[in-house]
């Protein structure tokens, strides 16, 4: 192994950004993905009943105001514009995320001009009362708290739209790549310079085998050193997959449940993602099924996927330890989301393995 100046470890998105990065600049690069197939918690399948494309670890939307990340992406992906739109599930009613004149509107039966949320938000009443419907229960689940614990003043710090906008995210560039996401891993890692070995897991005695070259670790920081202080805190997902014999569940990709009492947070249905592959068939989509997936958020334990890290005095406190061991290794750069245990969207993993790249390189 000894011919590699750079082994990337974990080929999630920023494992395989910071491979391609080195790998033009020259380096010769091996890439370790303990799992069978690269992409990591992005990776996805296609159906093989309806055609459809599913997130095997739940819905991953690309968006960015980052220019340098949109060009970047886009020399291994072509996009078809999806923009994202939620809705929330209250009590059996839909109403639009996020918090706007939509919402607003439907949840008290007003119509209310722009120039009147501000006021209307500021009264104590209406705030309370759409703190209580769409965010109490699911921030609940979704973190494990109970519903009295969860601060009723987060809701003043959630931005409020005066407007009927309901996309998801104000990122200007959106989309789902038209190839689906395992191609632009693929591409990503389609190099002379790029050696990629799947089912090669990376521990901290592989340092030794590996001490003439560059190590980019992306994998829990906390696994990596044998959890010798003990495990950080994780939130964990689980998945119930379903095929329906319906055309559509439910109209659209996502759809939050915000009630403490409905065990799951959301409800994907994937076809959606595909605009295109429902109005020309070029998805190869079955017209007559369609496949649904509830999530369930969970307490990581040992054995368990890492989802969401745990921002709280505990998780800080074990971090520092956890940095301040990988110090000790000149040789070991530690990133991404379970590297660097931070809460990154897919285009500010790309964002920080750029910066990684560009400082590795000076």
């Amino acid at each position: 192994m000894s011919e590699y100046e750079i082994v990337v470890a974990g080929a999630g998105i920023w494992g395989c950004t910071v491979a391609r990065g080195l790998a033009e600049a020259g380096q010769r690069v091996l890439v370790l993905e303990k799992r069978s197939a690269v992409g990591g918690n992005v990776r996805c399948e296609t159906d093989a009943d309806t055609g459809i494309e599913i997130h095997t670890y739940g819905s991953h939307i690309f968006h960015t105001h980052l220019p340098e990340v949109w060009k970047f992406i886009n020399r291994f992906a072509e996009f078809n514009g999806y923009q994202h739109k939620v809705l929330a599930n209250y009590k059996g009613r839909i109403y639009s995320l996020p918090l706007g004149l939509a919402m607003i509107n439907k949840f008290f039966g007003v119509e209310l001009k722009p120039s009147e949320v501000d006021a209307f938000m500021k009264n104590e009443a209406h705030s309370s009362a759409l703190f209580d419907a769409f965010f109490r229960g699911y921030t609940s689940k979704q973190w494990g708290r109970p519903p009295e614990a969860i601060d009723p003043s987060i809701i003043r710090r959630v931005p409020v739209r005066s407007n009927y906008d309901t996309n998801y995210f104000n990122d200007y560039n959106q989309g789902i790549p038209l190839a689906g996401y395992n191609s632009v891993f693929d591409r990503m890692l389609d190099h002379p310079n790029i050696t990629v070995a799947c089912g090669r897991a990376f521990s901290l005695d592989d340092l030794a085998e590996f001490s003439r070259a560059s190590v980019f670790y992306s994998g829990p920081v906390d696994a990596l050193f044998g959890y010798s202080f003990g495990h950080l805190p994780w939130r964990t997902l689980r998945f119930e997959r379903e095929t329906l014999d319906l055309p559509d569940y439910q109209g659209t990709s996502v759809v939050n449940y915000t009630e403490a009492e409905v065990p799951y947070t959301r409800i994907h249905e994937f076809k959606h993602y595909h605009p295109e592959g429902l109005l020309n068939g070029t998805w190869g989509f079955n017209a007559k099924k369609t496949v649904i997936m509830r999530e369930y958020p969970a307490t990581w334990k040992p054995g368990d996927e890492p989802y969401y890290p745990v921002d709280c005095e505990e998780s800080r406190t074990l971090l520092s330890k956890y940095q301040d061991a990988a110090r000790k290794y000149p040789n070991l750069v530690i990133g991404g989301r379970l590297g660097g245990y931070k809460y990154y969207d897919m285009d500010q993993s790309i964002a920080a393995a750029l910066e990684t790249v560009a400082g590795f390189l000076k």
